[in-house]
């Protein structure tokens, strides 16, 4: 893992006054940065339909095409002599200076672990240009330290709110220690998601449904909860699995001065092999839910275990190496095939229950951010999903609590 310098945590004080215009660079600032998140992911996209359509449904494409994406990746952070993402993005919470070439370098590595069928999302991409372009407005129009901080928080929130197509998800998600006005940095996160809305369906129709999740329904009934809970809590035990492969990757790729290339080379040496085995865990996994649910449906809950594990390796391997990029629709994959093979064990019950809690609980695990993991899936899956969605939150947010802190505090800060 990259070191990167303590920086002193932000006091917790009184909510900050909003002024009108305070309020309005935040909303001018998160409409922009949610524009700017749908054109990287524009780029994401395009890239990956170019790299994999041409490749076709050959198996034996995959483990050459995730070696180059790691060297490609490798060369980024070789290029970018600064700080690395998390390093970035730490310091836009609080901007003193940017890093206008380093953040292109890191975005286009961002780019490149997406294009190259890396198992996250993109998530991380989006957030290193939008953070930097956060900083860049905040330094120029504010002077106050405090008035910086607010708006690239209110940055942050334009871009996440428009991916997770949740203002309200992506609002606390970007929302550091700090007590900035919740309502100004949810208004910058509406304003974002709106601008990301319009600019992904204008460059690319139809884009916004390659990076939903399944809709999915269910009828309610008076065992929701304990279906829940069991589904919640096998899906938190994944999510926990995801974090401890990661760690144990990224100590065992730090080997040097020359770990900065070689690290994402190993990592796409790693996730070659193991997707050449089982194509079905290369991309982010949002598209392939169906599919995994399908499978599951006919081959039993043992097979649908073993992609959740799969689907987390595969995950610690891109994000343990360096492969810049979100853990929300991995551990929704991971998830969602641990709570449907739990239904096994409720014959009858509509599976759909434990699908929902167990993507809850991982994502909630996986983030480290139980409350966010519960917004984003309650836009996503829908009120008729609440029970699940809490109670999976809830699991997770107890598994995160046993698990140690220092693993937690080291996940929390790689995101």
């Amino acid at each position: 893992m990259s070191k990167q310098t303590a920086e002193a945590p932000v006091e917790a004080g009184p909510e900050l006054p909003i002024d009108a215009v305070l309020l309005g660079a935040a909303l001018v600032l998160g409409a922009a940065s949610g524009a700017v998140a749908a054109l990287t992911y524009w780029a994401m996209l395009t890239l990956q339909h170019g790299i994999w359509s041409t490749a076709g449904e050959s198996r034996w494409a995959i483990l050459p095409l995730c070696l180059a994406g790691g060297a490609l990746i490798g060369w980024t952070r070789l290029m970018a002599a600064g700080p690395d993402l998390e390093a970035q993005i730490t310091r836009a919470r609080d901007p003193a200076s940017v890093y206008p070439r380093e953040t292109g370098w890191v975005a286009l590595g961002a780019v490149f672990a997406v294009g190259f069928g890396g198992a996250i999302g993109p998530e991380a991409g989006i957030i290193a240009v939008t953070a930097q372009l956060s900083s860049i407005v905040a330094l120029r129009l504010r002077r106050s330290a405090t008035d910086r901080r607010l708006l690239a928080e209110a940055g942050m929130a334009g871009a996440l709110s428009g991916f997770y197509a949740s203002p309200a998800g992506g609002s606390v998600h970007a929302e550091s220690e700090a007590r900035l006005p919740r309502p100004l940095v949810l208004a910058a996160g509406a304003a974002g998601f709106a601008a990301f809305v319009l600019v992904a369906e204008t460059l690319l129709p139809g884009a916004l449904e390659t990076m939903r999740l399944p809709r999915l329904t269910a009828d309610t009934g008076q065992w929701d909860a304990v279906v829940a809970l069991v589904a919640g809590l096998s899906g938190a035990l994944a999510g926990a699995g995801y974090l401890l492969a990661k760690t144990a990757w990224a100590r065992a790729l730090d080997f040097g001065s020359r770990a900065r290339f070689w690290q994402p080379v190993a990592g796409g040496l790693a996730l070659g092999l193991l997707c050449t085995a089982a194509p079905i865990l290369l991309f982010s996994g949002h598209e392939e839910m169906r599919e995994m649910l399908r499978l599951g449906a006919v081959h039993g809950p043992e097979l649908l275990v073993l992609l959740a594990l799969g689907k987390a390796l595969a995950c610690a391997l891109c994000t343990g190496a360096h492969w810049q990029g979100g853990v929300v629709f991995p551990m929704c994959f991971a998830g969602g095939a641990t709570g449907a093979a739990t239904l096994a064990l409720f014959p009858g019950l509509d599976p759909v229950t434990g699908v929902a809690a167990g993507m809850a609980a991982a994502s909630a695990v996986g983030v480290t951010r139980p409350v966010v993991a519960g917004l984003m899936l309650l836009f996503v899956l829908g009120g008729a999903l609440a029970v699940p969605v809490f109670v999976g939150a809830l699991a997770g947010w107890a598994v995160l609590r046993a698990l140690p802190q220092s693993l937690v505090e080291s996940a929390r800060g790689g995101h």
